[in-house]
Parts: structure tokens; C-alpha cells; sequence
């Protein structure tokens, strides 16, 4: 039997399959709610298949389960072409002045929101339907050796539903996966005169469904705010997909900006699976470790935060020198503007108050909050107390400073 080690780095689980001329392991796959977030996990499945990871089963809640029919189809280009031409305009049945993301919940269009949720129970989103339809034949998905589940919660007996195609009734497979999807707000399906809400209401990441089926090797993808339940034996192998940037809400579906998100659920994946390494950034394993072996491990940590405040392109290969060089690029701008910054203000003041965390008006971007940290560094026989409160305060931009200081330092010395 194939074995397996699972390793957890900065709180990304990856595999090592172990076992000379083994075959691949295979893994149920678990996908979590969270509406146009979803498509990161399209992202996900494309990493999937390139790292040739056999899927034998697949759970999904809300756009999960959506996905999750898509995979059991293999219909891996009917996803990405789904999700990335999708909008509110498209996927959503409504009136004109709600057809645009910022209209949709704008205090302007409330008394026509309110009319639309009223007039319908809730908006209507059978134009995803339709399309979700062109891809997911039910008998399709009855047939594939991908087997498939979804989480619904039935509200008329307010009782979740975990339910296997096995269970779900002839025909009704896809009312259960817009069962699935029926997040709070939108049109509530009713199906045997029983009606539907999201599966998320009750679990959103419905793991331990799949180890009813699926108990050995788990991926899980999450895209929403709850994380795994607490009571799951951390000797499972469970692999670990979750964004560590923000995917914007449910409901912005976005053209411009779906590319985007599907390549993270990509780059996260490889990460998982220990194809590339770092906290934010996603650089070749040996050129982390000749980073970490160079600066130290916490160095390296704090100058990935940094380039996160820099605002640093992370969606690409890094090199350790082209790191450093992007690194020491924005710290002298950065610093540029900070030096102007500062020439119109009263900086004591400024940073007393902004430490006192009422500091909300001052429009600060938070490169420049990177150099003003950097600037108490410089002295701390002035400016103790102020540097004790940042540690309280904001001990991630402190560290980012440190690091920075720290490469400033050994730039100039020996890189």
C-alpha cells in the first residue's frame, strides 16, 4: 500500500508520496462554499491535473457542489469558460439599475433590492442554471467513476442534508445542487414541495462527509471563513488548500479579475503539494531554501510581509536575487514618498497618535507605514514606548521593518 507523510509549512499541508515505482495516490475532494470565490478552485482542480493526482470522489457545499458536478463531468474548460465570463449581469435574473456589482447593494437601488427579494423570495439565479446545465448531464454524473456529493439544508424540517448521487432521486440532481447553492437572499428552491437553503448555513466544508466515503487521502479547498472542525484526527492525511489573500465577496463576479483568482487556486495547489515554497510567495524550492540559509528563516518570513506591503506581484516563479532586488526597488521609492510625507507633517505627533489606533483619517498607504516603522527602528533611545505599542499593534508591519533593516544591511555588505 502506497504511504504517505503529510508536512505542514506557514499552515499549508503537502504530501510527500513515498515508495519507489508506486502508483499516484488517489484523494477525495472536498470544495467548499463561497459563491464567485468559487472559481480558485477551478484554479485548484487545473493543478490537480497537471500533477496527474487521481480523484475518486468529490463533496462540494453551494458553488462547491457546483464545481464538484463539473469535475465528476470532466468538464474542466466548461468551468474556466463559466466562471470567467461570468457577471451579476449574466448570472443573475434582475432589473435593470441591479445589473452592475456596485449597484446590486447600494443604498441608492435598496427600495428596488428590497422589492426584487419580495416580488421573487429572494434574487434569481437560474441564468447559472442554464449554463450550469450545458455542462452537467445528469446521467453523466450518475455514471462517472468520479463519485459526488453535496450539502444542502432542507428547511421545511430543518434538518441538514448530506446526500451521495446514490441518494438523490432521478432527475432532481441538479434541484439538489442548486439546493446546494441557494445562499441566503437568493430564490429559495423547493423541491417535493419541500424548500432549500445553502449548504454553508451548516457546513461549509463538508470533510467529514467525505470520509464516510472517502476516509484515507483528503484535498481539501477552502474558500470561506470556516476552517476545518476541530475534532478531525490530525493523523489524517489531509491536504490543506486555502487562500491567503482575499478573494473579494460572493457575490463579485467579475470577468477582470477571474484569471486572477484561478491562478492563485493553481499557485496554492502547487504549494501544497510542495512544488513551490515560501509564506506569500511561491519561489523553486531550492531557491527558498538558499534564501532561508542565507538570512534565517524569521528574515525571510518578515521580507515575504514586506513584499506584501509593497504590494509585490506575487502570482509568478520567484528567484531569490530577483526577490531581494524587487525588495530593495521598493524600499527606495518607498522611502521616496515617505521622505514627503513627512515634510508636511508634524511626525511625533503623527506617530503618537497613530499608535493610540485613532489614526483613521490620515491617508497612509501601507508602504508608507512600512518606512514610518523603519523610521522608529532607526532610534529606539527616543521612541521606546512607541516601538513596545507596535509590537502590540501591528507586529507583522514591525517584523516586515526588522527584515527589511536586516537585508538593507546585508545587501550592502555581502549579497
Amino acid at each position: 500500500m502506497p504511504f504517505s507523510i503529510v508536512y505542514c509549512v506557514y499552515g499549508i499541508s503537502y504530501v510527500k508520496e513515498g515508495g519507489a515505482g508506486m502508483p499516484p495516490i488517489d484523494y477525495g475532494l472536498v470544495l467548499a462554499g463561497g459563491g464567485a470565490k468559487g472559481i480558485y478552485q477551478i484554479g485548484a482542480w487545473r493543478a490537480i491535473r497537471e500533477l496527474d493526482i487521481p480523484i475518486t470522489c468529490v463533496v462540494g457545499t453551494s458553488v462547491g457542489a457546483m464545481n464538484g458536478a463539473m469535475i465528476a463531468c470532466g468538464q474542466y474548460e466548461g468551468a474556466v469558460a463559466l466562471w470567467e465570463n461570468m457577471s451579476i449581469e449574466k448570472g443573475f435574473a434582475l432589473p435593470e439599475p441591479l445589473r452592475v456589482p456596485d449597484r446590486l447593494f447600494s443604498l441608492k437601488n435598496a427600495d428596488i433590492l428590497l422589492k426584487e427579494l419580495w416580488r421573487n423570495g429572494g434574487l434569481d439565479i437560474s441564468p447559472i442554471r442554464r449554463e450550469l446545465e450545458t455542462l452537467v448531464d445528469e446521467q453523466t454524473l450518475r455514471d462517472s467513476p468520479v463519485e459526488f456529493g453535496l450539502v444542502t439544508f432542507e428547511l421545511s424540517r430543518r434538518q441538514p442534508r448530506h446526500l451521495f448521487r446514490d441518494q438523490i432521486p432521478k432527475g432532481k440532481l441538479m434541484d439538489y445542487i442548486m439546493a446546494s447553492s441557494a445562499y441566503p437572499g437568493l430564490k429559495q428552491p423547493e423541491i417535493y414541495g419541500h424548500k432549500f437553503l445553502d449548504g454553508g448555513v451548516v457546513d461549509n466544508v463538508p470533510v467529514k462527509m467525505m470520509m464516510r466515503r472517502h476516509p484515507d487521502n483528503i484535498i481539501v479547498v477552502n474558500i470561506g471563513d470556516v476552517g476545518l472542525p476541530k475534532d478531525i484526527d490530525p493523523k489524517r492525511n489531509i491536504v490543506y488548500v486555502k487562500p491567503l489573500d482575499s478573494l473579494g465577496t460572493a457575490f463579485e463576479f467579475q470577468p477582470e479579475t477571474a484569471r486572477t483568482k484561478m491562478d492563485m487556486g493553481w499557485y496554492d495547489t502547487m504549494k501544497a503539494f510542495g512544488k513551490f515554497s515560501g509564506e506569500w510567495m511561491y519561489f523553486p524550492n531550492e531557491e527558498y531554501q538558499r534564501l532561508r540559509d542565507e538570512l534565517g528563516e524569521n528574515v525571510v518570513k518578515g521580507l515575504e510581509h514586506a513584499a506584501r506591503l509593497y504590494g509585490i506581484d506575487k502570482l509568478r516563479v520567484c528567484t531569490a536575487e530577483d526577490f531581494v532586488r524587487e525588495l530593495m526597488e521598493c524600499d527606495r521609492v518607498s522611502g521616496d514618498k515617505f521622505a514627503a510625507f513627512r515634510s508636511h507633517l508634524d511626525l511625533p505627533s503623527l506617530l503618537k497618535t497613530f499608535y493610540k489606533g485613532e489614526l483613521k483619517e490620515v491617508d497612509m498607504t501601507s508602504d508608507v507605514l512600512l518606512q514610518l516603522t523603519q523610521n522608529l527602528l532607526d532610534d529606539q533611545k527616543e521612541r521606546p514606548k512607541l516601538l513596545a505599542i507596535a509590537r502590540r499593534t501591528i507586529p507583522d508591519v514591525l517584523r516586515a521593518a526588522e527584515a527589511m533593516r536586516h537585508l538593507r544591511g546585508y545587501v550592502a555588505g555581502e549579497w
